[in-house]
């Protein structure tokens, strides 16, 4: 092969290499976290992290806006972070004056990756030979959720240390708190969706088990050297 030839053949392997490397996901397959339909990330449907069964996802079909695509999704998963019931919020009333004022505060704060079934749709058309390889893919999902709970835990620790939300009326204080942990953990969420994106990316628009299963490796070795928050 003359030089020409060889310069050719590269610059095609280049621009092959390119396309795949920045190939996109589709509109509808685009990672996307739960919502509870009150807007509130404190509710508590659904459970935190453990391991996936096929039998958890209990929706008898996909949300509406998904609903054209069926055919091409295995699985949909309704995933979000909220607070844990270890989370605790203290709300104390004073007096300066005459006039009564309530100080809100988080003193005691720790995140969680929930898993919600009743939207968690599993396609019926999913062969036996696939059931393996979607769950362990929504698996990966649910534990990259997890690990950014982890973090947030981590990082709402140290910035509630100073945090202090202070009204006239208790139940402003209350709102104000709430708010505060749903913002916290929307951000948390959205931080997350590049980490989620590149793993779809990796493995959702083909069958590719050795790409996966570096993501579950990665993703256990990760929740293990972190443990507990």
């Amino acid at each position: 092969m003359n030089r020409r030839r060889r310069l050719k053949l590269a610059r095609w392997i280049f621009l092959f290499a390119l396309f795949v490397g920045c190939a996109q996901l589709p509109e509808y397959a685009r990672p996307r976290f739960h919502t509870s339909d009150n807007g509130s990330t404190v509710s508590r449907e659904g459970f935190g992290y453990r391991r996936l069964t096929v039998e958890d996802f209990s929706a008898e079909s996909l949300p509406p806006e998904y609903s054209p695509y069926n055919h091409h999704i295995n699985a949909h998963s309704c995933i979000s972070i909220r607070p844990s019931r270890e989370s605790k919020a203290r709300i104390t009333q004073g007096i300066y004056g005459n006039q009564s004022f309530y100080v809100g505060s988080i003193p005691e704060v720790t995140f969680e990756a929930v898993f919600v079934p009743a939207c968690s749709w599993w396609n019926p058309e999913v062969n036996g030979n696939q059931q393996a390889y979607v769950l362990q893919h929504e698996q990966i999902h649910f534990a990259l959720a997890e690990l950014a709970a982890r973090q947030l835990t981590r990082d709402a620790r140290e910035e509630m240390k100073d945090y202090l939300a202070i009204s006239n009326s208790y139940k402003e204080v209350q709102e104000e708190l709430k708010t505060k942990l749903k913002n916290m953990a929307h951000a948390a969420m959205e931080s997350s969706f590049t980490e989620h994106t590149d793993f779809d990316e990796d493995t959702s628009m083909r069958h590719d088990p050795h790409a996966q299963r570096w993501w579950l490796e990665e993703v256990e070795a990760r929740l293990a050297e972190e443990g507990a928050p």
